[in-house]
């Protein structure tokens, strides 16, 4: 991390036999004014109790003694106003990790000013959650788990994590799509991620390799080629399971974020010399990011940092 940035180690995961799905973030911020601070974010969707998105987010000068971030595992707790929020969750998974962005020489170069890195792409996670006295017991729920660092977040981004796949149920997607400003110009959406398939990890997109994209906040349209394949992808998603957050910028300002815990997701697949191959899945994770408004969207009062 420099002088002037922000870090966060995020956990995202969907329980594959019910509408519940947690996502949950250990961030720093070094603003270019003002002082260091981290914080510990929870967000929690139970359809299946007909409870509201939870959302609970707190903000400190240093990480909280006990709590811990990373491939393994993710401890902490965090208060908002009436609000409570605890977890102890711990992660598996066999995949090696996934380093998007292509050419690997842009992780030491200037641009994107966003480093992104799933340590786990694809991974079980099982724990307990507390959000306010209402106690979530995770076995087995299907997530990953991610590391992003820079100075300034894209212009505008989507994150995209599907499993669960109907007739492909080993099968797991990780995609990110950005768009960045260099001046006034904004560049076109860059593709960076991999499709798993019967243990064949199919690389998407890439610096140079245009991609065909129509992102909302709440859903997606791309069209994005790899090397040896072409990936067509759909994304809805409902009000019920998102919620819609600010995240602040290091050198100043905020960007909206509407994440949707349970997205649905298809997918085309089409390789040369094979058949189509179209796959969906009800257990997507959909995260769209911008410096722009989005009408009709407010994000949630949360503490900053």
């Amino acid at each position: 991390m420099s002088a002037v940035g922000y870090e966060s180690w995020f956990i995202s995961a969907r329980d594959p036999v019910s509408p519940r799905a947690l996502w949950i973030r250990h961030t720093r911020h070094r603003p270019v004014q003002g002082r260091e601070s981290v914080a510990l974010w929870c967000t929690v969707i139970d359809g299946r109790a007909g409870q509201p998105t939870a959302v609970v987010k707190q903000v400190f000068t240093a990480f909280p003694p006990g709590s811990a971030a990373g491939p393994e595992n993710f401890l902490g707790q965090a208060a908002m106003g009436d609000h409570r929020a605890r977890w102890d969750l711990a992660i598996t998974g066999a995949e090696p990790p996934l380093r998007p962005l292509r050419p690997p020489v842009l992780y030491s170069a200037p641009l994107p000013r966003t480093k992104v890195l799933a340590t786990v792409p694809d991974g079980q996670v099982t724990g307990m959650l507390e959000i306010d006295g209402r106690a979530i017991a995770a076995s087995g729920w299907r997530g990953t788990v991610g590391h992003n660092w820079g100075s300034e977040h894209a212009d505008s981004w989507v994150w995209l994590h599907a499993a669960d796949f109907g007739g492909a149920p080993e099968a797991w997607l990780d995609l990110v799509l950005a768009r960045i400003r260099v001046g006034p110009a904004r560049s076109p959406w860059t593709a960076m991620g991999a499709l798993s398939l019967a243990g064949d990890r199919i690389v998407l997109g890439g610096l140079g390799r245009r991609s065909r994209v129509d992102a909302r906040p709440d859903g997606l349209t791309a069209d994005v080629p790899s090397p040896h394949a072409r990936l067509q992808l759909s994304v809805t998603s409902g009000d019920d399971d998102s919620v819609a957050v600010p995240y602040a910028v290091p050198r100043g300002g905020t960007r909206t974020v509407r994440h949707a815990a349970l997205a649905t997701v298809k997918l085309t697949l089409s390789r040369p010399g094979d058949r189509e191959l179209t796959l969906t899945s009800s257990r997507g994770a959909y995260e769209y990011g911008t410096r722009e408004d989005m009408p009709g969207i407010v994000p949630q009062p949360l503490p900053e940092g």
